[in-house]
């Protein structure tokens, strides 16, 4: 049995090993709760005099007020005694649970995803390449034991990797998430904490019951202890196999997202169909999962619905509907294509694919083909901006403006919302002017589209290529009563 000594040693070792694999070149941001994993990593990454270490404390605000305050206190305190600078980062009360509402995820995974951004926007704001959080051994068994119990793919009984890039390269450099304590047992973590006499936070949420972790620490683990001695080596091993296929699949299922063609408002996207069916089956469910996640911005989604609309396609249906979405099969390609025609407070969307009448609420859109040969001469026409065939493709769709929208006219991007105030449109009409968009962006600004506003104006997408004679007319009544 090892000494409190030898577990000292084995942990300062781990942490240097881990450090020295990743490299650290521009700094380092330890996330630290006050906890007991996290008091240890900040001992042993301070003992080790690097001159760029930060610290960063979130408070996720899911706990007492008076609990909260005497933690910040402790953790100000050894900070300031290792003459470390202390960042204190506070999400707002509510806003985890509000997320986890929006997002259909539970409380912990809400609270994660809040808490990298921090640590992400953090490191970026003070130039750390490098994030260190202190999960350690014992965590990675129960995460593992957790993925199991709700059904996780390979990708998720992989476990925790001990890197990974935390964010885009493509959104301000690359910075690395390191788990330093990963291969430490919690038996280490507290003889190291006990040798070195560490003053630490107790968090009163782990004894809650809510949580699934702490369920599966409280009751599972010790049955498996019991009962299964040789457990925690067989699922560590069994892991590491599942990681090495991992990769395997990985690699394909990249190659295979590559082909996917997102339009530039990443409303929809499409793919060739030959591709997509020329999948084996588990793949085409992984493509089509993150090809969703994409488009809806949800990162949880039902792996049944997934598998029941891919074997619909490979069956031979020609559409299915997925999460407000149409899969269609048109021709070559499969095209997926959000669904929603609504109207709600602030806002519009509709759908369309050919010549339709669309209703929602007060709100009647009309969209036609205008023949120029049908036109007679002998009737005043009412002037109206129409999209000519060929500078646009279906389907289309027609809603109101949202922050950041642009047109290409002119050689360059126009804002949306400086294109309305230049031409004189009253605030309270801005909301109602219709954008007119296709899958290669917006096609169209159509303020004159409006019937009974008065309104003249109108913008279109550059365009060189052919024109095919008809033109697209748009027209919307009501949308201002």
């Amino acid at each position: 049995m090892k000494s409190d000594a030898d577990m000292v040693r084995i942990v300062n070792e781990a942490i240097s090993k881990e450090l020295a694999e990743v490299g650290f070149a521009g700094g380092i941001l330890v996330a630290y709760s006050g906890g007991i994993d996290s008091t240890v990593l900040l001992n042993v990454l301070a003992g080790l005099g690097l001159s760029s270490l930060r610290v960063l404390h979130v408070v996720h605000n899911l706990r007492p007020e008076k609990e909260l305050a005497l933690e910040r206190q402790l953790i100000r305190d050894y900070c300031g005694a290792l003459k470390l600078p202390l960042r204190i980062a506070t999400i707002k009360p509510g806003s985890i649970e509000k997320r986890a509402r929006g997002k259909g995820i539970g409380i912990e995974a809400a609270a994660r995803e809040l808490r990298y951004g921090i640590l992400l926007r953090e490191a970026r704001k003070y130039g750390c390449g490098i994030v260190c959080t202190a999960h350690n051994a014992d965590d990675q068994l129960e995460t593992l034991l957790g993925r199991f119990l709700g059904s996780s793919s390979f990708e998720g009984l992989k476990g925790m990797p001990k890197s990974r890039r935390l964010g885009s390269r493509r959104l301000g450099g690359t910075v690395r998430l390191c788990r330093p304590l990963l291969s430490i047992p919690r038996s280490a973590i507290e003889a190291y904490a006990s040798m070195k006499a560490l003053k630490v936070s107790q968090d009163s949420s782990n004894d809650s019951p809510v949580y699934l972790r702490n369920k599966i620490r409280k009751y599972l683990v010790p049955v498996l202890d019991r009962e299964f001695p040789g457990w925690r080596k067989g699922l560590e091993s069994t892991a590491g196999r599942l990681a090495a296929d991992g990769e395997i699949l990985a690699g394909l299922l990249l190659e295979a997202y590559g082909k996917i063609r997102f339009s530039e408002s990443g409303r929809s996207a499409s793919m060739e169909l030959k591709v997509f069916l020329g999948l084996p089956e588990s793949l085409r469910v992984r493509l089509l999962t993150r090809c969703m996640r994409r488009l809806t911005g949800r990162s949880r989604l039902s792996y049944r619905a997934m598998r029941e609309a891919c074997r619909a396609l490979s069956f031979g249906a020609q559409a299915c509907d997925l999460l407000r979405y149409r899969l269609i099969i048109g021709g070559e390609l499969l095209q997926i294509l959000p669904i929603l025609d609504f109207r709600k407070e602030g806002g519009y969307f509709f759908l369309v694919a050919d010549e339709a009448v669309r209703r929602a609420g007060s709100m009647e859109i009309h969209c036609y083909w205008d023949k120029p040969e049908e036109k007679n001469d002998s009737v005043e026409a009412v002037s109206v901006s129409a999209l000519a065939e060929g500078s646009f493709s279906f389907p289309l769709a027609i809603r109101s403006r949202k922050p950041g929208d642009t047109i290409r006219s002119g050689g360059k991007d126009r804002r949306i919302d400086e294109l309305l105030s230049d031409w004189g449109i009253e605030g309270r009409h801005r909301e109602f002017v219709p954008l007119v968009e296709d899958r290669n962006g917006i096609v169209a600004v159509l303020a004159d589209s409006l019937e009974g506003l008065g309104y003249g104006q109108h913008k279109f997408r550059d365009y060189s290529g052919p024109l095919k004679g008809r033109s697209f007319v748009i027209r919307i009544k009501g949308a201002y009563f």
